[in-house]
């Protein structure tokens, strides 16, 4: 079904929020971990996670795995995440692999992918990751952002195989691209991310049918306000006072609005923020549509809530439901709300 109009009123105005509980673990165990961002790749929907605090069968805590995936066996229940590949001991296989030097290092190296997997033409994905050092004592060295393909894994139960590209694409002083958002477009793959002074800026490069291709800064052109140029340091602000969030393809607000973005500040208010665009570059005007809640660790408390973003996989779009998820602070986990928006025939929005 098309509808040229779209589902939900623009500007949008949450109705109510309910929230449906945590994203939970099929076995059983509750893993404090954060992120859980959904990406659909392989005919399956995985969602990724952050900092996962890996447990035992009686709970005692075994480690730290500093990225991992689950995969949604049954979209029909989308609370029931599955991990495919753990150890005896309880901890959880990676989802961005280290190097055999990279584990030898003193401090703990620190792969974290926010920006979430693209799916390419020929099935397979990408991601955009930042590396770092965790040297202890909340000392965090960045050295830069890199790209990795994400293969199948026809192996029984195993999940998908990473390969990082062998070099960082940009350095610890240039832009974080690919690692706020990314999304793809036509024949270009669209990166938002960070620049150094922690505004956001826009990048497209070509989907990849040139070898190489994306892991080449010299491929990437960036938005200046008016056009595609080679030279990051003119890109235009594209979005401001934006922490972490998602820009996704959807039918929510029509033809004329198909880029919707959700997603939170960086002010640690809890607040969900969503907008929507005719185009990649913007303008994108976000605004503040409801606060999100925790379970455990709930905002009265004190706590904030972060990392929020949309679930399309199990969303309702033609009745104006959006599911999104939360992440709250250690020790808490990813937080499921269904957000139901004022659809366009309602009487008590105005035109």
């Amino acid at each position: 079904m098309t509808n040229k109009q779209g589902f939900a009123a623009y500007p949008p105005k949450v109705k109510h929020t309910e929230i449906l509980g945590y994203v939970e673990e099929v076995n059983g165990i509750f893993h404090s971990r954060d992120i859980g961002r959904g990406f659909e790749l392989f005919g399956n929907v995985y969602l990724e996670f952050g900092d996962t605090f890996c447990n035992d069968s009686n709970g005692e805590f075994v480690g730290l795995a500093n990225n991992t995936v689950a995969i949604i066996e049954d979209t029909n229940q989308p609370l029931k995440s599955k991990y495919l590949e753990v150890e005896e001991n309880g901890f959880i296989k990676p989802f961005i692999p280290l190097t055999f030097e990279e584990q030898q290092l003193e401090g703990r190296v620190v792969l974290w992918a926010f920006g979430g997997v693209v799916e390419m033409k020929d099935g397979t994905g990408r991601l955009w990751y930042q590396k770092s050092i965790d040297h202890g004592s909340g000392n965090l060295e960045y050295f830069g952002t890199g790209v990795a393909k994400v293969i199948e894994n026809y192996g029984e139960e195993q999940q998908p195989i990473v390969h990082r590209m062998d070099n960082l694409t940009f350095g610890p002083d240039e832009p974080r691209m690919g690692t706020f958002t990314a999304i793809a477009d036509g024949d270009f793959i669209y990166l938002f991310g960070d620049r150094p002074d922690g505004k956001i800026i826009l990048a497209r490069v070509y989907d990849g049918r040139y070898q190489g291709r994306l892991g080449e800064k010299e491929a990437h052109y960036y938005w200046d306000g008016s056009d595609w140029v080679q030279d990051w340091g003119k890109a235009a602000v594209v979005i401001e006072g934006m922490q972490q969030g998602a820009i996704v393809r959807s039918k929510l607000f029509g033809e004329a609005r198909p880029f919707v973005f959700v997603g939170t500040s960086k002010w640690a208010d809890s607040q969900v923020f969503m907008g929507a665009s005719a185009k990649l570059e913007g303008p994108w005007k976000l605004e503040a549509v409801c606060k999100a809640e925790g379970i455990k660790e709930p905002t009265s408390k004190g706590k904030w809530m972060y990392c929020i973003y949309p679930q399309l996989w199990a969303s309702d779009e033609e009745n104006a439901e959006l599911m999104v998820t939360w992440s709250e602070q250690c020790p808490g986990g990813i937080v499921a709300a269904k957000i139901k928006l004022a659809g366009v025939e309602d009487d008590d929005i105005g035109s």
